[in-house]
């Protein structure tokens, strides 16, 4: 925003800014109130309210600008980008395609807010559909406390001994240089075909040795090592990739993020609906052949006059 912009805003919600007198408090002036003509366009005081709003906090501003002088000075500011405005338009800049896709864009995120987010709120949300999506996504909501190790697997103590120490040299953090050594030494084909990786798994799991199951759980950090742990397959050497705590939230607890997530869902899905309504109603071509020349790849990195922004699924202003 220009600093004349900001100045302009800042100075109209002085406490004693005045309309058409000294005496005339911000709070009698109309919205519809004219401040200013150019041609046939008007300015008045609803031009000015949203940017008034996003200045309210700098009264060292306010009050710099509190007088009529300073105040026909900013709305002349308004003025002069009002009449460039107009000479553009007359020069033929509304036609440039920059300008055009500005507008475009912000034309379709108006008609999104008024048609779609304005008119599906949480109301249209049932009670049931949230129950519903609570249970069939308990998991999320109540869970017990989970860890992911990786291990490596060998039948000798002796030799398990030595990879542990050549564990133990290496970086903390250096997952893939444990992944390495886990290819190299580890006898388990299962769990090594995986780097180890034996995925998440609770204290109550019985898909590993309860050995390895209490070893996981007494490691703290990501990146701890184990020391030998002895199973019916061998000696085995545990590294915590990850641990996350247990979760235990009510369905009230729950109840206004669920909200929110199902109030998206029916959005995305107006939205969509809405989109396949206009579609019958206009031409759509779509050229395969020089679709399938495009070398995405080759533009990466490549300056692009046009961006592309996804909102649900769908493309938002509409951009190619």
């Amino acid at each position: 925003m220009h600093r004349w912009m900001v100045l302009l805003a800042a100075a109209w919600l002085a406490p004693g800014c005045k309309g058409k007198s000294a005496s005339t408090p911000t709070g009698s002036v109309s919205p519809q109130t004219v401040l200013a003509k150019v041609d046939d366009v008007v300015i008045t005081t609803a031009d000015l309210r949203e940017l008034m709003a996003r200045h309210a906090s700098q009264p060292f501003v306010l009050a710099r600008y509190s007088s009529i002088e300073k105040k026909k000075d900013l709305l002349d500011s308004l003025i002069r980008y009002q009449v460039l405005a107009m000479e553009a338009r007359k020069r033929g800049y509304e036609r440039d395609p920059e300008v055009q896709r500005v507008a475009k864009e912000k034309m379709v995120r108006l008609f999104t807010q008024q048609e779609i987010n304005d008119k599906v709120n949480l109301s249209d949300v049932q009670d049931a559909d949230v129950e519903r999506f609570y249970h069939e996504h308990a998991a999320d909501y109540v869970r017990p406390e989970l860890v992911r190790v990786s291990q490596i697997v060998m039948r000798e103590r002796g030799k398990a001994a030595k990879v542990l120490a050549a564990a133990k040299a290496l970086p903390k953090a250096d997952m893939k240089a444990f992944r390495d050594l886990v290819a190299k030494e580890s006898e388990d084909p299962d769990s090594k075909q995986r780097g180890g990786d034996l995925t998440q798994f609770d204290r109550a799991s019985t898909l590993h040795p309860k050995a390895v199951v209490a070893a996981a759980f007494a490691l703290q950090e990501i990146g701890d090592l184990s020391d030998l742990v002895s199973t019916d397959r061998g000696f085995v050497i545990l590294k915590l990739t990850e641990r996350r705590p247990a979760v235990s939230r009510s369905l009230d607890e729950a109840r206004g993020e669920i909200q929110r997530r199902l109030l998206d869902e029916l959005r995305a899905r107006r939205k969509q609906e809405l989109v396949e309504e206009t579609r019958k109603t206009v031409k759509v071509e779509i050229f395969e052949d020089e679709l399938a020349k495009l070398d995405l790849a080759a533009t990466l990195g490549a300056p692009a006059s046009r961006s592309v922004r996804y909102d649900a699924g769908l493309v938002v202003g509409d951009r190619p």
